[in-house]
């Protein structure tokens, strides 16, 4: 839903709501003969203050931001603020009355009770203005976290598929178990560790299927675990450097985020290189958040779509589900080298965004 279409449901709501309001004692009035120019006055007056003082009662909420504080935390702040809105629109009551409707019975002057009254009926008003407002907000909330989270576990799903695809394509399968099967007579022990690599690589694709994030220590293990088997293949030409920030293996990040830009810098940049190149790994805290960086020798050009591309154009959807805009994917080319930096929040992003604040 768009802003525009926000606002324009937020305002139909508060006019309808508050002219029912008004509408039903105009009907009251009429059917008992007593509705005259004066009460069709102070009830079009009723109207008027119903929704400046409800607007500016929503304007406290946003800006407090009660919509996003758990239920439990609202109840005394919501009796406290239709209190203090109450006093203002029965201020504004006896000011307009007093000041405007020189043949109506004085508020400020006359019985203290009927006072009394006028104040407690604008407060039972906001406060249930606040409960319907807030109510609805909670069934809208939940249903744009059912959404989103119905969107990024199909995201999840496509992106684990397409990497698990990639990881046991007949190519890089063929490879490896070649590269295996050649070192089981000259070296038995590191052929047996290649297998393990290679049977942790296919058991991480399909577990991670079923998880939103994963300790990055478990996703570096992983990227470890891949360039090992192919350093099988390329030996000297793939020289990994890896730069990991001391205590950050346990920051959480997306499943197979890291092990998608090595393959796609392996497979599209090194791979296409006769002498090889230079592969870093890298990833620290930056800006409140997680930086990783993929560095590799080779040429980027944007537009152009180098081999398959795995899962980079699902990669930035996923980052888009799980931290909205504060996390970022951005690829170039430095120096020789293709770049690839993601920046990660250290938190997932709450169902609502800024545009969601609009109403």
């Amino acid at each position: 839903m768009n802003a525009r279409r926000k606002r324009f449901l937020y305002w139909g709501t508060q006019l309808v709501g508050w002219g029912s309001y008004v509408g039903l004692f105009a009907l009251w009035n009429y059917f008992n003969g007593s509705l005259s120019q004066r009460s069709v006055k102070v009830l079009v007056m009723v109207f008027v203050i119903g929704v400046i003082v409800s607007h500016l009662f929503r304007d406290t909420i946003i800006r407090r931001g009660w919509l996003d504080r758990p239920i439990g935390y609202l109840p005394p702040r919501l009796a406290l603020g239709a209190l203090l809105n109450g006093v203002l629109a029965t201020v504004a009551e006896v000011l307009t009355v007093d000041l405007f409707f020189p043949d109506h019975e004085p508020l400020l002057t006359g019985a203290p009770l009927k006072l009394v009254n006028h104040l407690l009926n604008w407060v039972v008003l906001l406060l249930l203005w606040s409960l319907a407002y807030l109510t609805y907000h909670y069934f809208a909330k939940n249903r744009r976290e059912e959404i989103r989270n119905l969107r990024l576990e199909t995201a999840d799903r496509e992106n684990q598929l397409m990497n698990l695809r990639a990881q046991i394509n007949p190519h890089f399968m063929f490879n490896a178990l070649n590269n295996i099967r050649a070192l089981i007579d000259e070296d038995p022990d590191r052929a047996k560790q290649s297998i393990t690599r290679l049977s942790a690589i296919l058991r991480n694709a399909m577990t991670s299927v079923k998880r939103k994030v994963v300790p990055l220590g478990e996703e570096i293990d992983i990227v470890r675990a891949y360039l090992d088997l192919e350093h099988m293949r390329f030996e000297e030409r793939l020289r990994v450097h890896y730069a990991i920030e001391e205590g950050i293996e346990r920051e959480q990040v997306p499943p197979m985020l890291l092990q998608t830009l090595v393959e796609n810098a392996v497979r599209h940049g090194i791979g296409r290189l006769t002498a090889g190149g230079d592969l870093h790994v890298i990833a620290h805290r930056a800006n409140g958040g997680l930086d990783l960086i993929v560095r590799n020798s080779g040429t980027y050009r944007p537009g152009v779509v180098n081999g398959t591309g795995i899962g980079l154009r699902n990669t930035r959807k996923r980052l888009s589900l799980l931290y909205g805009r504060d996390a970022s994917i951005h690829i170039a080319e430095q120096n020789g080298e293709v770049v690839t930096h993601v920046h990660l929040p250290t938190r997932i992003a709450p169902t609502r965004t800024l545009e969601d604040r609009t109403t």
